[in-house]
């Protein structure tokens, strides 16, 4: 259905942006200063100063992936050398990198792609000089020692066979190497197995020296740095390097297609996956605004054709998104679905269905600013981090050849007519540019096989206390055109009947569906077709609902809170549609080794606690749910008692006093919400165990008594997952470095008001969890007696301190901190409390909770893996 028909049956409508405005919308956005400069030796500095807060990104984009690889191409090389560029220097170990970014405060982190790969911190700019020397030093004066060239090939090794347990992974591998015959595309950035592991020391040494020269880099930064000093620090840790001489690489081009292909892996999956994907043009044609718009009305949201058609009308997927990949050589178009097996045939029968008749019978032009509007909220969104930011200047510099590509794509974007999309429809979506990938169970013998700038600091959230016991949060913040709302109320584990649960999470998501006077298709058409968000969430101890829009349909936003608090109707059809999605989420996680422990230790722990279920349910319940058990907790939770909405971003204060206080005084239930006690005792006992599980690797979980949010000693067990976790922590070291044991190694928790659980996890060979499991029960010996050094300490409190700031610089993430704040009883901002909790907590607070809590005694272990 299309969006002509929505404006058709509602009184309401989005407020339509003219040609001028969305101009002024446009230039606003990229009328802010960006530096460009070239050094002398070649490497490029784009620099956008913002002041808005304290924070800088600093990125390394080195113009060489996997696709550069050369004669060695599929091995992996490119994605080999960022993880060894944090073994040493001759300045720096591999251990004192991430420590000394950590003591700053900061996130050091690098990904690999196809064409680039990309080193970067994120941290307070007090320390850009410091940020610099560390990145300059790493990237271009790494040693890549011999020993730990092999120490992380073991490393990598579990990386590989992690990819190769992820069906997620799995399928994306099948559709790019079935689309891709010749061009490097068809090989997994990571590489091949048996080619990794022949790759030597020597290899990628000279990879190194041939492909990290300053002539093939990038550096971009945003942050609160002047130009004049971004630019004199940059050359003083980058000019003195010579430029190199860098060969051209021969990338073999894709011959073109003539004919649908078709991939199919087989396995004991508990859900379906697939992808159909089609050749498209590279960014920087004409088409590509094109192809992005069709891809955002095919399968751009709840509202989308696909969507709609396949989930909501005929039942046949519980997922599918369509997406418009444009590198900077041909790309792909891809539609992506979850589905039950026996309705994979009919699934792909659908799609092509729709395409054809898109192709035959077009779209009507409303789609033009509807996709203009997403696009518009995209790259707002993608401004909102100095990490954000600095990812965009990055991409149209080293992708693009183009830091104002920005603007010149949305400008071609306005100028869409439906025609335009019926036309690309009809010349890339046809059947012999097509390749298909699948993922699932062996099929039967009947089924086929077929605002920018602004002040440097925010004034605090008012408070406002309405007398039907509803709370309001409020922080206007003007620097980006955008408003969020976000209302928490209490519910999850504890709210929920012993054989109902999931409810609810479920009902979170249906009170973004259908109400009264709209349903749940009108309402994803006009969320969407204003370029907003509608968004549910369900936890442990809480449900809440967002939305996020421009300033000029706040009124729209409010519109629909009111009506999804006040008059939900669960539609039976949609009430099946998404339950069936929950319950394809929970299949879905259990195809995962990591999480489907998880869920086996987190059953076994708590036991008949409410948290022995996460908040998504058991599939059993879901499956006897019912709408009039959906119904009763909707009257049991959504009271303006249990009401904590938080409003942050582009808004006049009294427009939101005034529309939203007859909402909670006079138009809901008056009666006062019955809080439960959280205060249930955990009655698991110590075991251990192992269950089998068809996978390449294995994990290891110990899960341990852990204190609920308004404990004390909540503080001292943040203190002790930041010590146990991250690349600096000893146990990452120990574990993965040293003995390159497991890929990944850390902790986690589940997190109640009164109790939780702390976890240990590790991914590893399943002939190595005997000596992971030795080696997290040393660290934890290593603490309880008290031995934790200073060092360690002030790396702990700076990361903890430094996140608070870093991760609230959204007003969708003030607004949730806020929220929640309020909803358990804490104030709405403790971070200087905080702050000094974490200075008083020393080794002696950390031994002390480790003991109680960490003793043998009280511990339930579970390893999952290939053999029992």
């Amino acid at each position: 259905m299309f969006l002509f028909i929505l404006f058709s049956f509602m009184d309401i409508s989005p407020n339509q942006f003219s040609t001028a405005e969305s101009q002024d919308l446009i230039e606003r956005l990229f009328r802010a200063p960006v530096e460009r400069h070239t050094l002398p030796n070649g490497l490029t500095l784009v620099h956008r100063p913002d002041f808005s807060s304290e924070v800088v990104s600093v990125q390394i984009w080195v113009k060489t992936g996997s696709i550069h690889e050369d004669a060695l191409v599929g091995s992996g090389l490119s994605h080999y050398l960022e993880h060894m560029l944090f073994k040493g220097t001759s300045r720096r170990d591999g251990k004192s990198i991430s420590r000394e970014v950590h003591a700053m405060g900061g996130l050091i982190n690098a990904y690999t792609t196809f064409d680039r790969t990309v080193y970067y911190i994120d941290a307070p700019s007090t320390a850009f000089s410091q940020i610099l020397d560390v990145l300059s030093d790493i990237v271009m004066h790494s040693t890549l020692p011999k020993e730990e060239v092999e120490r992380e090939r073991a490393v990598i090794l579990r990386e590989i066979d992690m990819g190769l347990d992820d069906p997620d992974r799995q399928l994306s591998q099948a559709l790019f190497r079935t689309a891709y015959q010749r061009h490097p595309y068809r090989e997994p950035v990571i590489g091949h197995r048996a080619l990794f592991e022949r790759v030597s020391a020597d290899e990628l040494r000279a990879y190194y020296h041939a492909r990290y020269v300053p002539n093939n880099m990038v550096v971009t930064v945003v942050g609160a740095i002047a130009p004049e000093d971004c630019l004199a620090q940059v050359d003083q840790c980058f000019g003195a390097i010579p430029r190199g001489r860098l060969a051209p690489v021969q990338i073999e081009e894709e011959p073109v297609q003539l004919a649908a292909r078709r991939e199919e892996i087989v396995g004991e999956f508990n859900i379906f996956r697939g992808c159909l994907g089609f050749k498209v043009p590279h960014l920087s044609h004409p088409d590509s605004p094109r192809l992005d718009a069709l891809a955002l009305a095919l399968g751009g949201g709840e509202s989308s054709l696909l969507w709609e058609r396949l989930r909501n009308q005929q039942n046949l997927v519980s997922y599918i998104d369509c997406r418009n990949w444009s590198p900077s050589s041909k790309g792909l178009f891809w539609i992506s679905y979850v589905c039950d097996s026996v309705k994979s045939y009919d699934v792909e029968k659908a799609i092509l269905d729709l395409l054809a008749d898109v192709a035959n019978n077009g779209l009507p032009e409303s789609v033009v600013e509807k996709a203009l509007r997403q696009a518009l909220s995209s790259e707002i969104n993608g401004r909102k981090t100095m990490s954000g930011q600095a990812s965009r200047l990055g991409l149209g510099e080293v992708v693009i050849g183009d830091i104002n590509y920005g603007r010149r794509y949305l400008k071609a974007l306005q100028a869409i007519c439906s025609a335009d999309l019926q036309a690309a429809a009809q010349l890339y979506l046809v059947n012999k540019s097509m390749s298909v990938a699948t993922l699932g169970r062996a099929p039967k013998v009947n089924e086929s096989m077929a605002k920018l700038e602004g002040e440097l600091s925010l004034d605090p959230f008012e408070q406002i206390d309405l007398t039907s016991g509803a709370r309001l949060l409020l922080q206007p913040d003007a620097r980006l055109p955008k408003v969020h709302l976000r209302c928490v109320l209490q519910g999850g584990p504890f709210y929920e009947p012993a054989n109902q649960r999931g409810v609810s999470a479920l009902l979170a998501e249906l009170l973004t569906k259908d109400t009264e006077s709209r349903s749940a298709q009108v309402i994803a058409e006009l969320i969407e077709s204003i370029g907003g968000s509608f968004t549910a969430t369900g936890g442990n101890n809480t449900i809440g609902l967002s939305i996020e829009v421009l300033p000029a349909d706040l009124d729209i936003a409010l519109d629909l809170l009111s009506e999804a608090l006040t008059n939900p109707v669960f539609d039976p059809s949609t009430f099946e549609t998404e339950r069936k999605a929950q319950v394809s989420g929970l299949k879905e996680d259990d195809d995962e080794i990591l999480n489907y422990g998880l869920r086996r230790l987190r059953e076994r722990f708590f036991d008949q606690h409410p948290f022995g279920v996460s908040s998504e349910g058991r599939v059993e319940d879901l499956e006897a749910l019912t709408v009039e058990d959906l119904a009763a907790h909707y009257r049991a939770l959504v009271k303006a008692s249990n009401i904590v909405l938080a409003v942050t971003g582009d808004f006049k204060r009294q427009v939101i006093i005034e529309r939203l206080s007859p909402l909670f005084e006079t138009q809901m239930p008056a009666q006062p919400f019955e809080v439960v006690d959280t205060s249930a005792p955990l009655k698991g006992v110590a075991c251990s165990g192992r269950e089998a599980m068809d996978r390449e690797q294995a994990v290891v979980l110990q899960a341990y008594p852990d204190v609920g949010i308004q404990d004390k000693d909540f503080v001292v067990a943040e203190m002790l997952n930041e010590l146990f976790s991250g690349m600096s922590s000893r146990l990452f070291e120990r574990v993965r470095e040293d003995l390159g044991m497991a890929y990944y190694v850390g902790t986690t928790r589940v997190i109640g008001l009164k109790t939780g659980m702390f976890v240990f996890y590790a991914g590893t060979h399943p002939d190595q969890t005997e000596a992971v499991v030795s080696e997290m029960n040393i660290e934890i010996e290593r603490v309880a007696a008290g031995k934790v050094t200073e060092d360690e300490l002030a790396r702990c409190r700076t990361r903890l301190k430094a996140a608070r700031p870093m991760g609230k610089q959204t007003i969708g993430a003030r607004a949730m901190h806020a929220a929640i704040q309020v909803t358990y009883g804490l104030p709405v901002e403790d971070d200087a409390e905080r702050a000094a909790q974490l200075d008083r907590v020393d080794a002696v607070t950390l031994a002390r909770f480790t003991k109680y809590h960490f003793a043998g005694s009280k511990r339930v272990q579970l390893i999952v893996g290939p053999q029992v």
